[in-house]
């Protein structure tokens, strides 16, 4: 599509953080909770625009379904907390961990909600804190359903990032040659990516950026998984996967290719084709209300069709959002319909040992009518064969 969607540097506003808060109390009417309890710091990160790491002193965010949510907070985050937090919140201290009796984080938490009540708890919540919980839990993840759909900020800042992203991906095409070391490529990527990063978001908070440059040559390309040594060689031909994955303050993207240095081994040429044809009949399926599931089917079938079913390892595609890897899943077994402003990857791939991994991946937002890439990459052979003259 041609639209253009401008790029957000800009931190939430409270006006957003509200509604995200007002869409996940909609769910809890739906579920008829009294409390929704969070410990994933991603999920806390969505709903106030504080980060941190996970560590044995406890960060637990509740939400009432009326009134202020409260976050109950080491004594040692506090100014950390309201440096960084950007919504209406009570906030709750407690001085350490462990600590004496009637001063936990547990003595604390159990004070915020009824005894009596109807509490959802994420499913991800560490048994300690589900045991420690008043009332009758239900598991549930809600916020990672209303984290589904993104708002028009949330896209604008996913414009911003895969801006980064792209430019991380030029610097590596342009590096990458034969016995260029792994490390250096790396280096140079991920400096490039940073560099970008700190100049158009000056306050970026570097708790949730990571950037990550990195090609996987031939000889280990068909394990899309390994991780290479620091000293691999850049090889001559391919194929070589490149793999750029950037979390910008806090919004996840990738842009991935397959591509050879010099020259295309002849073996390589069909297996390369089907993976561009099945990436182009993943795009040909991508509008709102098409079932995920049956496009990972229609994939899968043709990629088998054209004899390489067995070298088949992942879905076709990935949510995209806070974090680089998250619902929606094009994939079997996820039968739900696209929906407009849902991003998303498409990344069919196929792994051959001893030849090597073909895959090319974008982020992708779902439109009213389609789908627009907000990646941008080489994508055609012609254009993947990188001269090293």
């Amino acid at each position: 599509m041609s639209i253009k969607i401008k790029a957000i540097t800009s931190p939430p506003s409270r006006e957003e953080l509200s509604n995200r808060l007002e869409r996940l109390r909609t769910k809890m009417i739906e579920q008829d909770l009294d409390y929704y309890v969070s410990f994933d710091p991603v999920n806390i990160y969505y709903l106030t625009n504080f980060a941190f790491y996970v560590h044995e002193r406890p960060f637990i965010l509740v939400i009432p379904i009326e009134g202020l949510p409260r976050m109950l907070i080491p004594l040692l985050e506090k100014g950390h907390f309201e440096e960084r937090v950007r919504c209406d919140v009570d906030t709750m201290t407690y001085y350490e961990f462990p600590a004496r009796e009637g001063e936990n984080w547990f003595d604390h938490y159990q004070e915020l909600i009824e005894k009596d009540a109807k509490v959802g708890v994420e499913s991800m919540m560490p048994v300690g804190i589900v045991n420690k919980t008043p009332g009758y839990q239900l598991v549930t993840d809600i916020i990672e359903e209303v984290r589904i759909i993104k708002t028009d900020y949330e896209i604008g800042r996913t414009v911003h990032a895969c801006k980064v992203a792209n430019k991380g991906h030029r610097v590596l095409l342009k590096k990458c040659r034969p016995k260029v070391l792994e490390f250096a490529l790396y280096k140079e990527v991920t400096d490039a990516m940073t560099s970008k990063i700190v100049q158009d978001i000056p306050n970026a908070n570097f708790k949730v950026i990571d950037t990550m440059g990195i090609v996987w040559p031939p000889s280990i390309s068909y394990d899309p998984h390994s991780v290479p040594h620091i000293f691999s060689e850049m090889e001559e031909g391919g194929p070589h996967v490149s793999i750029i994955q950037a979390q910008v303050d806090g919004y996840g993207v990738e842009v991935e290719r397959t591509f050879f240095l010099g020259n295309i081994p002849e073996k390589a040429k069909k297996p390369f084709e089907v993976m561009l044809n099945a990436r182009s009949l993943a795009y040909d399926l991508l509008k709102p209300g098409v079932i995920m599931s049956e496009i990972d089917k229609k994939v899968r079938k043709f990629i088998n069709a054209q004899g390489y079913g067995d070298f088949i390892l992942h879905r076709t595609g990935h949510g995209l959002g806070i974090t680089g890897h998250e619902a929606p899943f094009i994939a079997e077994g996820y039968d739900r319909e696209l929906e407009p402003n849902m991003l998303i990857s498409i990344e069919p791939g196929i792994y051959i040992p001893n030849l090597g991994g073909f895959r090319h991946s974008d982020t992708i937002l779902i439109t009213e009518d389609g789908y627009m890439k907000l990646t941008k990459a080489p994508e055609e052979l012609e254009d993947l064969i990188i001269p090293i003259q």
